[in-house]
């Protein structure tokens, strides 16, 4: 193998130790000198790391993203004049070659002494702190629609048919009548008439027909429960939004660029701000961001023959957006997108419309961010054919 890099560093990294593994040698060296060490996890022990590489003029540091693990590394590591590369380990372990008693860390640097290992994306601090924030968004109100089903459960075994009769049982109104079951109160219509807040299409006397179940003790303790957990996550979604807010006020004008185009909401826009960045500097075209966004078709051909085969793997977070986006896109006024999604959903199932449609947002979005165009100099420009990357 072509030996690219004089001093390189492989980090096997763990939660209580890091194995550090140094090679040196010439560029026509077959046979590189050898340096290992095991450190601790702790900031002191890592800047002893990084003042031990320094002692070496290591040039590259490779490690694998493990876990949370490798974060710490990287922070102490990036200041310094180090070119640090984060590889998947998937692609490293499909390397062929590795012998069974060899390390990680010696592994790892033998890999990337002879550059064949490709270095994920990992964005600036404050695109990662944005994205901390929109993940842990998107984990709350998957836990808030865990406990809103949960109380539908316990309202259907109780035969309690609120839902029939109230659009949403968690507005004003439907909160208000929960608080009666929590509370053991008698439902009559003189105490449902005076939770009503705003319009109700149901009558009074319909309400309170529905209201006619069977909860046990038990029941009303799960309901307070969950309904106490419900309007504590609502006000963690709201402070997380605030801070959102303030990162995106930071990237206002990408921020109000992306919002422009059909499909892409104020939510859609904070994540591919929080997943992609600002700049899409990191991947050289269109094609090489929905890879790694996993919205390209699968490729599956034996014997001259293709075959079907499912999206490719990537970033969940942006890919679920996406294909919400695809999905408002494709039902948009916008006649680009309706027309778009409308002819491919009469000959494939919707779902994989808006796999197809968000990959055609991604790469107007790629564009945009590329050329620090608008979308309606984007669309002008197109159709009089002096730009077309990633338009097709």
């Amino acid at each position: 193998m072509e030996v690219m890099v004089i001093h390189c560093c492989g980090l096997d990294v763990h939660q209580k130790s890091i194995t550090a593994c140094v090679l040196v040698g010439k560029l026509t060296s077959s046979r590189p000198k050898k340096t290992q060490k095991t450190f601790g996890t702790t900031t002191f022990d890592l800047r002893s790391l990084s003042e031990w590489l320094k002692e070496l003029e290591v040039s590259h540091v490779l490690m694998e993203s493990t876990g949370q693990y490798w974060k710490p590394v990287w922070n102490i590591l990036e200041p310094e004049d180090f070119h640090l590369i984060l590889a998947n380990p998937q692609h490293i372990k499909n390397v062929p070659g590795r012998k069974t008693d060899m390390k990680d860390a010696e592994w790892i640097a033998l890999l990337g002494r002879c550059g064949l290992v490709n270095a994920s994306y990992v964005p600036d601090k404050e695109t990662q702190e944005l994205r901390y924030l929109t993940r842990q968004r998107s984990s709350v109100k998957q836990e808030k629609t865990k406990r809103v089903n949960e109380i539908h459960n316990i309202l259907q075994r109780a035969n309690i048919k609120l839902t029939s009769y109230l659009s949403n049982i968690f507005g004003k109104t439907g909160k208000a009548l929960l608080t009666l079951f929590i509370n053991g109160e008698k439902i009559t219509e003189e105490v449902v008439a005076r939770e009503i807040h705003g319009k109700v299409k149901a009558s009074i006397a319909e309400l309170v027909r529905a209201m006619d179940g069977c909860l046990s003790k038990c029941d009303r303790a799960f309901l307070n429960l969950h309904l106490q957990t419900i309007l504590r996550l609502e006000e963690e979604i709201s402070e997380l939004n605030q801070l959102i807010d303030e990162y995106t006020e930071k990237f206002s004008d990408v921020y109000l660029r992306l919002i422009e185009i059909p499909g892409i909401s104020k939510l859609t826009a904070e994540v591919i701000l929080a997943e992609i960045g600002c700049t899409v500097n990191a991947f050289q075209t269109a094609e090489n961001l929905a890879s790694w966004a996993g919205l390209c078709p699968g490729n599956y051909e034996s014997a001259g023959i293709k075959k079907r085969s499912n999206a490719t793997k990537g970033n969940k977070y942006l890919k679920v957006a996406l294909c919400r986006a695809g999905i408002s896109a494709g039902r948009s006024k916008s006649g680009t997108f309706h027309s778009f999604f409308v002819k491919l959903s009469q000959r494939m199932p919707k779902a994989k419309a808006a796999v197809a449609t968000a990959h055609k947002l991604l790469r107007i979005v790629y564009v945009l961010l590329k050329t620090g165009q608008r979308y309606d100099e984007l669309i002008i420009n197109k159709e009089k054919g002096s730009i077309t990357t990633g338009m097709a």
